[in-house]
């Protein structure tokens, strides 16, 4: 299921003042090796959606201008350095097609061109000529903020990796961090930028975070309900790396059902066939995670659409709630 029609005109529009922000901010450095780690990644691609987030706020407040830009590119920025820094936690050596940083360079450079990217992040946030300086107390304490987030749930990622006695309630406090609060740092900065009231910032805020955690959700479902077409990768792939998703933790906190079939491939990576990973798909459904988790997703779309419908509909309001009903309806 591709992007709505509406989101994928505003991409095609903001995103390239993007994407020349983002360019002339990473070039600044007079290191060379390190400025190409740095641009390594962001020449790779990306659809930049959290990047032109901030703008689709203004645009839904109708107020604004080349400060939302800069936050979106800052963000933008931060975002990459996670991915870098996750690659190298994860040994993972392929992102966006292409190696990754660690493998494209070496690892200590990688680890330096990300913690050089976080600085540079706060740099052009600082020194935006668009940004009030009024603002930037408030946007430093959020995106301050974003990334301790981000690195907590990282950390309970890693620490959750070999552990089967995760509740559903870690899960979700883990993809609020590694996923979730990105959007509502996004949404909120962008209130804040077009002069929103308190009670309008705290509405988007909320926006963000239930359409992060009803993201995640549905991109762990999607792993078990959609072919390789729509999810890109094979089925059940999550199932064979061990990946303590919202449906695995839900059946293995299912006492009452013997789980024979999920438990024979979970974490076995290679050598696992399609039969094996349909069968432990079969438990998931008797257990009834793969609804459950549907149901949750819902939930958080739900409350996303609400916050979103307490605001006038004009064109920045059509995106946003196309974008929302987008990432429920990859599922239903």
């Amino acid at each position: 299921m591709s992007l709505p029609e509406s989101v994928k005109n505003s991409l095609m529009e903001h995103s390239p003042q993007i994407e020349e922000k983002i360019i002339s901010t990473l070039s600044l450095s007079k290191q060379e090796k390190l400025k190409s780690a740095m641009l390594y990644l962001i020449n790779s691609g990306g659809k930049r959606l959290r990047a032109t987030l901030p703008y689709l706020i203004g645009e839904l407040l109708q107020n604004s201008d080349k400060s939302h830009y800069d936050v979106g590119a800052a963000i933008e920025i931060i975002h990459n350095f996670t991915l870098i820094h996750d690659d190298i936690m994860d040994n993972d050596s392929m992102r966006r097609g292409r190696p990754s940083v660690h493998k494209a360079f070496d690892v200590p450079t990688a680890i330096n061109a990300g913690d050089a990217m976080l600085a540079v992040a706060f740099e052009l946030i600082s020194s935006s000529e668009f940004i009030d300086s009024k603002y930037l107390p408030e946007l430093v304490k959020i995106i301050g903020g974003m990334v301790r987030r981000v690195s907590e749930g990282q950390q309970l990622d890693i620490d959750n990796e070999n552990r089967r006695d995760i509740t559903i309630e870690d899960y979700l406090y883990m993809i609020e961090g590694k996923t979730a609060v990105m959007f509502e740092a996004c949404a909120r900065c962008g209130a804040i930028l077009s002069g929103a009231t308190p009670e309008e910032v705290e509405l988007l805020g909320n926006w963000g975070l239930n359409l992060g955690l009803c993201f995640q959700i549905v991109d762990d479902l999607i792993d078990v309900i959609s072919d390789s077409n729509t999810s890109g990768k094979p089925i059940g792939s999550d199932l064979i790396q061990g990946k303590m998703t919202c449906m695995v933790i839900h059946a293995m906190n299912s006492v009452d059902e013997e789980l024979v079939n999920l438990e024979a491939i979970l974490g076995k990576g290679s050598g696992v066939n399609n039969d094996q990973i349909r069968m432990a798909i079969s438990d998931l459904e008797k257990v009834g995670s793969i609804e459950y988790c549907k149901s949750l997703a819902n939930k958080y779309y739900t409350i996303s659409k609400e916050c979103l419908m307490k605001f006038n509909q004009s064109s920045g309001f059509e995106v946003l709630s196309d974008l929302t009903d987008y990432h429920i309806g990859r599922i239903n």
